[in-house]
């Protein structure tokens, strides 16, 4: 899968009240039928951060699609463009507001405890409204080319604790969209991160525990030192859409 992950920082001109109702009320329906995506999660910052978290941030939005081809035709399809004009009339698309972006395709590490969904309630099963906490931070590699190897071989057993419940990592495709006949994602002034880094848990205790634990501060340091412009925190995240698509029958 091809995920496009949005920094968000809240418009200068907007309350984090009214935002969300713009935001959860209009946006996200858009989001849900663009075309060919796959998945849509949502995530807006908790009131309470890890001693790592750092940057400017007010939600991550993250959507996926199959393949890159399937992205780009969705950036320059209706549903696309709908997308990113109702952005623009009510938060505006500037650097500002939307600081970065990353274009990554993901490894999924093993944990000891892996999350579980509810195909009925169509969310974690942690929390009766499913929602789950997330640690998310992305960065610029300083060795592009090695920062895949180098993070499975330094932060590859994360997911041994088991207040884990998902862990993955990001790396960029190394691409830009093109839209239209001038525009470009990211625009000019934004940054397209080199990496993206997601751990899951079930509730925000737990991951301040993780997270504010020896062990981890000091492999994210390595982290952040093997990187610059990194920017990291703790979200409330939400499903928003989950399709499946079938496998070919295998017995075992």
């Amino acid at each position: 899968m091809i995920s496009f992950n949005w920094v968000i920082t809240l418009p200068k001109h907007l309350t984090a009240e009214q935002f969300d109702g713009w935001y959860l009320g209009i946006h996200t329906e858009l989001a849900k039928v663009a075309h060919k995506i796959i998945r849509y999660s949502i995530n807006r910052r908790v009131s309470v951060q890890p001693e790592v978290a750092h940057g400017d941030y007010f939600r991550i939005a993250q959507e996926y699609w199959g393949d890159w081809d399937s992205m780009v035709e969705c950036w320059n399809h209706t549903t696309g463009w709908a997308l990113l004009g109702d952005g623009m009339v009510n938060m505006g698309l500037q650097p500002g507001t939307l600081p970065g972006i990353a274009l990554t395709e993901h490894v999924q590490f093993e944990v000891a405890q892996p999350a579980q969904f509810s195909t009925f309630q169509r969310g974690y099963r942690a929390r009766k409204d499913g929602t789950i906490t997330k640690f998310i931070a992305f960065g610029l590699a300083k060795d592009k080319a090695g920062i895949k190897d180098w993070y499975a071989k330094t932060l590859g057993d994360l997911g041994k604790d088991p207040l884990v419940r998902e862990h993955v990592f990001g790396t960029s495709v190394g691409k830009i969209i093109r839209l239209g006949m001038v525009g470009t994602l990211p625009s000019e002034g934004q940054l397209l991160y080199d990496w993206n880094m997601e751990l899951w848990f079930d509730s925000n205790e737990h991951a301040i525990a993780y997270l504010d634990s020896p062990e981890f501060k000091e492999k994210f340091a390595a982290l952040r030192e093997a990187s610059t412009d990194t920017l990291a925190g703790l979200f409330r995240g939400q499903e928003m859409l989950m399709l499946n698509t079938a496998l070919p029958h295998v017995d075992e």
